[in-house]
């Protein structure tokens, strides 16, 4: 009598679930040798310590009882045009090296945004290690900042720079701390910070820095925290700008004047400041001239030497991509832009979006922007519609991206008066997070 065959389970089979009480320090251990980043102790704390972190929300890969990869989601809110509003924070997304290239990651991501979507999440953010990687899960890129690296002597100098003067934290903190949610109010991006991102994501990383008092309220008005990478000598050394909070014209004209007298210590100031702000800061190149180099010189160093062929001129600066965003839920993301209604649009479209991880779900919409909010419902009975990705959506969200300009670049298709309606309804502050904003 022949028996009956056992399934076995595979070798390579993987296993997605909540990670449970208990396991933060092998999480820590797996992000440590994944990242090769801080500290094993560093990571444990962070599994157990951070205030935004849930352990239900760390989604672990498992294969034959081996945890082997793990994805964090953060619940944290952000300024968006004047409201606050909820997302989550994409991060440590860690695969143990011996096993990469096997689809863990991937599905890791996928995992994540299924589970955000059943508990309702409307957004989430992540800081990628490779756009392209989180493009095809639908991520756009939807944080554009501009980087200004120059010799101080080049920014603008301002008399009102004899209003700054040292931070400290003892005397300041509680005084940056307002002018920080002072300055975060119209903004879009700003996050809504704890005690816990105070201390551990701030002050902790950054000891020096400067503040603007007001000449007549006598109120801390502005202020720039920065670090001094170690390493070069006086005169030489390099003053990294990791926060730039000002408010007011005051404020802003005399940090910056600040950080333009520095000229006899720091050879590079850099600042990284919203899309747009960067370009008014200078009247000549931002970034030195350097030789640019021929085939494999630049591609191989020290395999044949380098030949210079040419030099950038007149630049002023860079644009750099920052932190990417995706709409989980289209009806849900929209109810919660604060601009329709604040701007008073009125009106009705169609967006036909695709999705490449939630493919069973609606993909047609009719939106429509009334006094009461935006109602969103599936359907296509809108004359004026938009054909586009989520990723494109999602850019058009959050003002890293015109659906006009997409429309003519063949980005988007459709009608170009739904293009108009959707950039009245979500013009705005761009996005912008920072520095010391990172997750």
């Amino acid at each position: 009598m022949a028996r009956a065959r056992i399934p076995r389970r595979s070798n390579h089979e993987l296993v997605f679930r909540s990670a449970r009480k208990g396991e933060e320090g092998t999480l820590a251990t797996v992000a440590y040798r994944a990242f090769q980043a801080g500290d094993p102790e560093a990571w444990l704390r962070h599994f157990t310590e951070h205030a935004h972190l849930a352990i239900e929300n760390v989604i672990v890969a498992e294969t034959d009882g081996q945890l082997v990869g793990h994805a964090t989601s953060l619940d944290l809110t952000m300024s968006f045009a004047g409201a606050d509003v909820p997302f989550q924070g994409l991060a440590s997304v860690a695969v143990l090296p011996e096993f990469r290239r096997r689809g863990i990651a991937d599905r890791l991501v996928r995992e994540s945004l299924r589970r955000m979507r059943r508990r309702g999440e409307a957004l989430t953010l992540l800081h990628p290690f490779r756009l392209s990687f989180y493009r095809r899960f639908g991520y756009g890129v939807c944080e554009l900042r501009d980087v200004v690296r120059t010799s101080p002597d080049r920014l603008p100098d301002s008399v009102l720079r004899r209003h700054v003067r040292a931070f400290s934290r003892p005397r300041d903190e509680a005084l940056v701390k307002q002018a920080y949610d002072h300055a975060r109010a119209d903004t879009t991006g700003q996050l809504k910070r704890s005690d816990y991102w105070w201390d551990v994501r701030v002050f902790k990383r950054s000891s020096s820095g400067a503040v603007y008092v007001d000449p007549g309220s006598k109120a801390i008005a502005g202020y720039l925290l920065f670090d001094v990478p170690e390493g070069d000598a006086y005169g030489v050394q390099h003053l990294l700008v990791r926060e730039l909070r000002a408010p007011t014209p005051g404020a802003y004209r005399g940090l910056i004047g600040f950080l333009g007298a520095l000229g006899d210590q720091y050879e590079v100031v850099e600042l990284m400041l919203p899309r747009g702000q960067g370009a008014p800061l200078l009247d000549e190149p931002g970034v030195r001239d350097e030789p640019l180099l021929v085939d494999g010189a630049s591609r191989h160093p020290g395999l044949c030497p380098p030949t210079p062929v040419t030099r950038r001129r007149n630049v002023l600066g860079l644009t750099a991509a920052g932190a990417m965003g995706r709409i989980v839920d289209v009806a849900a993301a929209l109810a919660l832009h604060p601009s329709p209604r604040r701007h008073g649009v009125r009106g009705t479209i169609g967006l036909d979006v695709e999705d490449p991880v939630f493919t069973d779900a609606p993909r047609a919409f009719d939106v429509t922007f009334a006094a009461r909010g935006v109602q969103t419902t599936p359907g296509s009975a809108a004359g004026d519609r938009l054909s586009l990705s989520i990723e494109r959506l999602t850019q058009i969200y959050f003002g890293a991206a015109s659906a006009r300009d997409l429309l003519s670049q063949g980005f988007v298709v459709g009608s170009a008066k739904a293009a108009a309606l959707l950039d009245a309804a979500f013009a705005g502050p761009p996005l912008f997070l920072g520095a010391y904003n990172g997750f």
